[in-house]
């Protein structure tokens, strides 16, 4: 039986947020025959499975209204400026922009910090297509918002690749073509309240949404003020120029696990993106069965039009520092965790993505 949302929300402790007001998103949703009421209400149903999602991980967060808009009317709109946009295309616009490619949506993230300027986009499986053909919408925008959270935590692209590499070998449970012990722990379980329905979506990902489950640093650190005072003190050295990033690194070596490293070849593909990166999503199991090597789709190629469906301006954002081994991210959240001015927890959050990363090795 799948993990029902309110057994996962009783039975963990979920992610307080590093700003106070909480994240705030939006959903947009496209059509190509305009918004009838049945579009209205399919708005409302993708909207929840969202809400619900996030209170999964107890998330602190601010929806905005979401839209239904017709195709012509997005890029004569200005939209809100919020930490999260998700765009969700109906088949026909979905059809043209990402299905006919193999695809069926995106995460991307633009600009060096971890707090704002993130994408989904997502698309509605074909109306009269089946489970096996496409998977289910909530699945696969459940899928997106894991690659969203993960990114928010500061991993880069290839380690969420890594972390939810289990995903497609678990697409199978969410299509109900065999019964397996393994989904338990794969599949959760989302009642719409709109529809009634039950949605399956990815179940949460442990090393974001357990504490006691971040295995690289020793379990006594959380409680250990003596340690967590020399390492606010080794921080307070790096911040301002004290010690290097390389002395830095190595300080932290010595108080966490450092994993043997994975030598599982891991595989991406991904839209050039000068200042940010993207995970694109594969639409059906044979493409993504036949993808056995890391790419960058180039500027050139048409796909590249889904760009512009990104609602902010993306020309101003400088992309993270590639001069360091410490991204900006994560010095900025190294300061404000010095200065005491957010918690432990995120903090060490930060420390746990760096080592996912690569940046803290043997």
């Amino acid at each position: 039986m799948a993990i029902t949302l309110f057994a996962t929300l009783a039975s963990s402790q979920g992610y307080s947020q590093s700003h106070e007001s909480g994240l705030t998103w939006q959903l947009i949703y496209l059509s190509d025959k305009g918004c009838n009421v049945s579009e209205e209400r399919k708005v409302k149903d993708m909207t929840e499975i969202v809400e619900k999602y996030f209170a999964i991980y107890k998330i602190t967060n601010q929806k905005l209204d979401s839209e239904c808009l017709f195709q012509g009317e997005f890029f004569d709109k200005t939209f809100s400026d919020v930490d999260l946009n998700i765009i969700v295309f109906d088949d026909r616009i979905g059809q043209d922009l990402f299905l006919k490619y193999g695809y069926n949506g995106m995460y991307a993230h633009f600009g060096s910090l971890r707090i704002d300027n993130h994408v989904i986009m997502a698309t509605t499986p074909p109306q009269f297509s089946s489970a096996y053909d496409h998977t289910e919408f909530s699945w696969s925008i459940s899928e997106k918002l894991s690659q969203f959270i993960l990114s928010y935590h500061g991993y880069n692209s290839e380690s969420i690749v890594r972390i939810l590499d289990f995903k497609s070998d678990y697409d199978i449970c969410v299509k109900r073509i065999v019964a397996d012990e393994k989904c338990n722990s794969m599949v959760a379980e989302i009642h719409s309240d709109v529809t009634g329905d039950d949605h399956s979506v990815l179940a949460p990902i442990p090393e974001i949404f357990n504490q006691k489950s971040i295995k690289y640093l020793p379990e006594d650190l959380y409680s250990s003020h003596v340690v967590k005072e020399v390492l606010r003190k080794i921080t307070n050295w790096w911040v301002n120029g004290i010690i290097d990033d390389q002395m830095y690194l190595d300080s932290i070596k010595e108080i966490v696990d450092v994993p043997i490293k994975n030598n599982k070849q891991i595989n991406t593909i991904e839209l050039e993106i000068p200042n940010g990166f993207s995970i694109l999503s594969f639409s059906n199991k044979k493409m993504q069965k036949d993808f056995n090597e890391s790419q960058v789709i180039t500027a050139e190629n048409k796909i590249h039009s889904v760009l512009e469906y990104v609602p902010f301006n993306t020309d101003s954002l400088s992309p993270d520092s590639e001069s360091t081994e410490i991204p900006i991210w994560f010095k900025n959240r190294a300061t404000l965790w010095e200065q005491e001015k957010i918690g432990d927890r995120i903090f060490f959050d930060g420390m746990t993505a760096l080592i996912q990363n690569g940046a803290i090795r043997d």
